[in-house]
């Protein structure tokens, strides 16, 4: 069953354009993840250093590989190096409703 995962959080002042370049460059990789569907990066409009990522997966299996593997490479590191506080991350089971 595909997921949909939310990561949100908020950036230190001054940091959004160091952390879109960042993302920019990760999200290439991501897209060769066996499982991956799509991935976006979205600011708040009312305030923009609160970023979400939402991804779609084709399994939370596949999901948590990936989540690994960016722990391990040093992404997640990086990621909280330039934010006020620890991303909130939440996986949702994606339920067809078109039936």
């Amino acid at each position: 069953m595909s997921v949909s995962v939310l990561l949100e959080g908020f950036l230190k002042e001054g940091e959004r354009a160091e952390f879109t370049a960042l993302l920019t460059e990760k999200f290439k990789v991501t897209q060769t993840f066996d499982g991956f569907q799509t991935i976006d990066l979205t600011y708040n409009v009312e305030d923009p250093n609160n970023w979400v990522i939402t991804e779609l997966w084709e399994s939370k299996e596949d999901y948590e590989k990936y989540l690994q593997f960016r722990q391990e490479d040093g992404t997640l590191d990086q990621v909280a190096s330039v934010c006020t506080d620890a991303p909130s991350v939440r996986i949702f089971d994606i339920v067809d409703t078109t039936s």
